[in-house]
């Protein structure tokens, strides 16, 4: 990165140089005065500019001073074409998510430059990394040096609200996280009522006579109607009778969240995506949560109801803008990333029916009666099969924060990578999970492949984070593990066998998180 703060102090200087040279020559030819006959105006503006270059110098021998009194070395730096403003690597971010190819074209730069390098954006100097050690300081050890900061905290803030938990930081976030902890304790867990209801209903629109269905467009359905059921008391009925209302706002949701992943690529000039289409979808879904907030204060809780988030929410007197920031958040959670996940498992499963008479065998055991919570947190293989696809296909690819302070990474930098890597206040950290949980060096040669028997030896560590680590690890981490086991278990108590009826790729839409491009067709065969 030092290297780029003397290039652009050159840039500025030979900048200067022409722009004046050629004002100079056009003044000449025009019989008008030169900036240099015009004293009372060179000098003062040729004093201005000759401040940059030398700011940018200085800028650069801080910098260096500042790494090495850390015993820091420098990480590799992307080669760009515009080191200045970064505008070549946002011109190709954007060309690779119009591809559905953000993801290898990562993974092929790690392969290229390292397992740590710096890239520019527009508002930043950004470091990628793949190690880790270096995760673990950012998510844990170091966890005050790396808030949310940068494009993407700004992008989710624009959807959810600066007060949502995935969003916030300091004593906003822990007050957020204290609020929503209630939810998720066990007795919340073990209660499967919910989930039957709402996974029943997803087995009634899978045809009984092997005809194709998408599967994915059904498990969306599936998580928002459990999601809107558990968190408002009301489901949105995605799979049985929707509303009008309920069928915008779950399709105006999913626009948002893969427009977000837009702007964050934008980065300084995401306020050039604010069409009209983009401010009328975010009063729909803010108009979605608020008539529930308002019908929650108008009626009494259902008895039968053992909890519904929206009511205990209420109970606390926040206010209704920051009850819906909190909700947006865990619709967010609890439907996407457990939609996706599930969708990348029957994309495999259709084609790994070996992994499937294995899974039988095992859900067997139960005799054809509905699982307790306590039953599916001992079935191995399940819990096997689970690790490896969210392993491959982790429905938050990448994360994101910021240096709130000059700090350091521990690994990365040097010729061998394994220096410190100095991190000034200001520049973000970006780490890819998909990219690390797909490590040779760290999973073996097969870590491309879906193999849950990696997992009967081998315990996570920082180098699988599906869920985030430290004090922001996922904090329904369990729910989303009983709603998707639950679901296999239940589904494959009706039907034997899954076949897939597409032949295309698995191609991610990479947006806050990933979702499948061509669906999950398939055909179910009955028990």
């Amino acid at each position: 990165m030092a290297r780029e703060h003397l290039y652009l102090a050159t840039s500025v200087v030979f900048g200067t140089y022409i722009l004046w040279t050629a004002a100079e020559t056009l003044l000449t030819r025009s019989n008008k005065p030169t900036l240099t006959a015009n004293n009372s105006f060179a000098s003062p503006l040729l004093a201005t500019l000759a401040v940059f270059p030398f700011l940018f110098l200085f800028k650069k021998a801080q910098y260096l001073l500042k790494m090495r009194a850390r015993g820091c070395a420098e990480a590799p730096t992307y080669p760009h074409t515009d080191p200045v403003f970064g505008s070549d690597w946002v011109r190709i971010s954007l060309a690779m998510q119009k591809q559905h190819a953000v993801l290898e074209f990562w993974q092929d730069l790690f392969s290229k430059l390292g397992s740590t390098f710096w890239v520019k954006i527009p508002v930043a100097w950004v470091v990628m990394t793949t190690e880790p050690e270096n995760m673990k300081a950012i998510l844990a050890s170091s966890f005050a040096d790396f808030p949310l900061l940068g494009p993407r905290k700004d992008s989710i803030a624009s959807i959810l609200g600066e007060e949502a938990i995935f969003a916030a930081n300091g004593q906003a976030w822990h007050d957020a996280r204290a609020m929503m902890r209630p939810a998720f304790v066990r007795n919340q867990l073990a209660d499967l009522a919910c989930f039957e209801k709402h996974v029943g209903n997803l087995i009634a629109r899978i045809p009984k006579n092997g005809s194709t269905v998408d599967l994915q467009e059904l498990l969306y359905m599936m998580t928002m109607d459990s999601a809107t059921d558990f968190m408002f008391g009301h489901s949105t009925n995605m799979l049985t009778t929707p509303s009008a209302e309920a069928s915008e706002f779950t399709s105006t949701f999913e626009y948002i969240l893969t427009r977000s992943a837009i702007r964050t690529r934008l980065g300084l000039f995401a306020f050039l995506d604010n069409d009209k289409k983009w401010r009328d979808s975010l009063e729909i879904i803010n108009r979605f949560c608020d008539r529930y907030i308002q019908r929650v204060k108008h009626e009494e809780k259902d008895p039968e109801r053992a909890y519904v988030f929206l009511y205990e929410m209420m109970g606390q007197g926040t206010s209704p803008e920051y009850v819906r920031a909190q909700l947006l958040s865990m619709i967010l959670a609890g439907r996407d990333t457990t939609a996706s996940t599930l969708s990348s498992l029957f994309w495999i499963l259709a084609r790994r029916p070996e992994v499937v008479a294995r899974l039988r065998g095992e859900i067997a055991e139960l005799g054809g009666r509905q699982p307790t919570w306590e039953e599916m947190k001992d079935m191995k293989y399940l819990n096997m099969v689970l690790k490896e696809v969210m392993r491959l296909y982790p429905t938050v690819a990448s994360m994101s924060r910021g240096a709130a302070r000059d700090t350091t990474l521990p690994v990365g930098g040097g010729p061998d990578g394994k220096s410190p890597v100095f991190v000034p206040k200001g520049s973000l950290v970006r780490w890819s999970v998909y990219c690390t949980q797909r490590r040779k060096d760290i999973y073996g040669e097969d870590a491309d492949e879906f193999r849950p028997e990696r997992w009967e030896d081998r315990r996570p560590g920082w180098e699988y984070l599906p869920f985030s680590g430290g004090p922001r690890i996922c904090i329904g981490q369990q729910f989303a593990l009983t709603q998707m086991s639950y679901l296999v278990v239940r589904i494959f108590q009706v039907f034997k066998s899954i076949s897939p009826k597409d032949d295309r790729p698995l191609l991610q839409v990479l947006g806050s998180t990933t979702k499948l491009e061509n669906g999950v067709l398939v055909s179910f065969s009955q028990a």
